[in-house]
């Protein structure tokens, strides 16, 4: 690839799009790798050496500043099943849809026949649903960034959502702070490539001989906190939702899940995050509030928070954060708590993940192969003795005991 200093190396990107988007040429487009992850590539002919590319760089800028609070466990009030945690995200993208703002976030779309992950622009509240919900895959943000600065510039309010790295590509591609723009960071364990999610997506087509229509990770069916996949399916050539079927499986049973959930196929970027630390490029920052049993106790003793329904963390990173709660936080139940009682139970709070050791071996069995490869590989190593012992240590084994061996696993 044709960089032109863009990045020195793969963890120096992370493949936000914010460079092709501004540059006034149009002589950078992204690029997928042998990994299946994406890179901005450079057309010479085209590239009159500008450096606007290079200036709009939110991960090697650094857009970001101290987070500094307050911060609070958070509930919506009324039903968040469709949230993976406690539904901060979704309280505050309805205030501003119903004040005639637009929300930004991830949604799942048809491409090509294949199911992709894409930032999409939302003006009412039906629209918010596809944007709520994990989803385990780097989504293409900056396709929208042009449609985002539109937005403002017709002087709308607007929410922007994605992972912090995202958030930090568009401020670098605006350039300037924007009154009317209130951007929401994800607290982000990472990003797997679109390629290996449609290797997901094909497995399990394979495997219940139907399309999958939609994913929920982490879906709240059995309660907060349980590793979940819901799948949706559709026979083949059938486009009424009447035959839809939910399928519900376990993370440890599926390839893609479980070798997410351990960082085995996340971007080479997000094993060196600047953001994975109380230095926040969004206004405000939502996520799990894992650890809350055991770290904030009392938080439980107030009766408007439920870890069945879950509860979301809610950092409060600047000013501007503050104006924004105040206007669009008004569904939202808080409990003010530190930063530490947070980022105990978010290791993204604190540093990046870990790269395990064994993770070239899986990315080098998909660049020699494909995502059958990989689940060839994972069948072998992971659903033996080491899988079994695992297991039984979560029978057995205090939750502490069994976080400090996840720890040492990982690493």
């Amino acid at each position: 690839m044709d960089t032109r200093g863009l990045w020195a190396s793969p963890d120096r990107c992370c493949g936000c799009g914010a460079c092709a988007a501004r540059c006034p040429r149009g002589a950078i487009r992204l690029r997928e790798g042998a990994d299946g992850f994406v890179f901005p590539e450079v057309n010479e002919s085209l590239c009159v050496d500008c450096g606007l590319c290079k200036r709009v760089c939110g991960l090697q800028n650094a857009r970001a500043l101290q987070t500094s609070g307050p911060w609070y466990a958070a509930s919506l009030r009324g039903d968040s099943s469709l949230s993976a945690s406690g539904g901060a995200f979704f309280a505050l993208a309805r205030a501003v849809v119903s004040m005639g703002g637009v929300v930004f976030g991830a949604a799942y779309m048809r491409d090509d026949g294949r199911l992709s992950v894409r930032h999409v622009m939302t003006e009412d509240e039906a629209g918010l649903s596809s944007l709520q919900g994990s989803k385990y895959v780097q989504s293409d943000a900056g396709a929208c960034f042009p449609e985002v600065e539109r937005e403002l510039r017709a002087g709308r309010e607007v929410l922007f959502s994605g992972t912090p790295c995202q958030v930090a590509g568009l401020k670098g591609y605006l350039g300037r702070d924007w009154t009317n723009l209130v951007t929401v960071d994800l607290v982000c364990h990472g990003v797997p490539s679109e390629v290996m999610f449609h290797g997901l997506v094909a497995a399990l087509e394979r495997r219940y001989g139907k399309r999958v229509v939609d994913l929920r990770f982490r879906c709240k069916h059995g309660g907060w906190g349980h590793s979940m996949l819901l799948v949706r399916l559709r026979p083949f050539g059938e486009t009424s939702t009447c035959d839809d079927e939910d399928v519900q499986i376990q993370a440890s049973d599926f390839t893609y899940y479980d070798l997410f959930l351990r960082r085995m196929i996340l971007r080479d970027s997000c094993y060196a995050c600047p953001f994975a630390s109380p230095i926040r490029p969004g206004d405000l920052t939502v996520g799990d509030f894992w650890g809350v049993e055991d770290n904030r106790p009392d938080v439980l003793l107030d009766g408007r928070f439920d870890v069945e329904r879950g509860i979301s963390c809610l950092l409060v990173n600047n000013m501007h954060g503050r104006e924004a709660l105040e206007r669009f936080g008004r569904d939202l139940d808080l409990c003010e708590v530190e930063f530490e009682d947070i980022a105990k139970g978010n290791d993204q709070l604190r540093h990046p993940s870990t790269k395990p050791t064994d993770r070239e071996l899986y990315l080098t069995t998909f660049r020699d192969g494909d995502w059958n490869s990989v689940e060839a590989l994972w069948r072998r190593r992971e659903r033996g003795v080491r899988y079994r012992v695992r297991e039984a240590a979560k029978r057995v084994l205090p939750k502490g005991v069994r976080r400090f061996f996840k720890h040492l696993i990982s690493r």
